[in-house]
């Protein structure tokens, strides 16, 4: 199965599942980068206010054609208990081409299941999603996979 991991990082956290996940199962990477993102306190704040008033934000220019991978793993990082901009962008920009979805919410505040967060992808998207697993960080430890529903690449 030819899979591909996407995901986006502001900090490192949900790249580092990323590549973890990527060497284990074989699949690509593609990073999902801001437009002109350098890190800035400007830009960090812009970041913040998109991702909580959902407002939409450019994003650098990628060259992948979906339909060669049999799944799509989207790697979901949640921030005050939502998706991040930069990831909702991709979300609404790609809605008709995603096919064979997984969700990876990746998350390190309180735990929970993010039900309406996967209602949303999959109206967005307009498919159900193939699997969905949710990965915690508790206190600054390692990475916990909970939550694995259907056939995910995390099993």
């Amino acid at each position: 199965m030819k899979s591909i991991i996407v995901y986006y990082s502001r900090k490192g956290r949900t790249q580092k599942i990323a590549r973890t996940w990527a060497h284990k199962t074989g699949a690509s990477r593609l990073e999902i980068v801001p437009m002109g993102y350098r890190g800035t306190l400007k830009e960090h704040m812009k970041y913040l206010l998109c991702t909580l008033f959902r407002r939409e934000m450019e994003l650098d220019l990628y060259n992948v054609d979906f339909t060669k991978y049999d799944r799509i793993v989207l790697m979901v990082p949640v921030i005050c208990g939502m998706m991040s901009a930069p990831m909702r962008s991709f979300v609404r920009q790609e809605a008709g081409v995603l096919h064979n979805v997984e969700y990876v919410i990746v998350h390190k505040g309180i735990f929970a299941r993010q039900p309406k967060l996967v209602w949303w992808l999959d109206k967005t998207i307009g498919e159900t999603h193939v699997a969905c697993s949710t990965i915690h960080q508790r206190f600054n430890k390692e990475y916990n996979v909970r939550h694995i529903d259907g056939n995910s690449i995390l099993k």
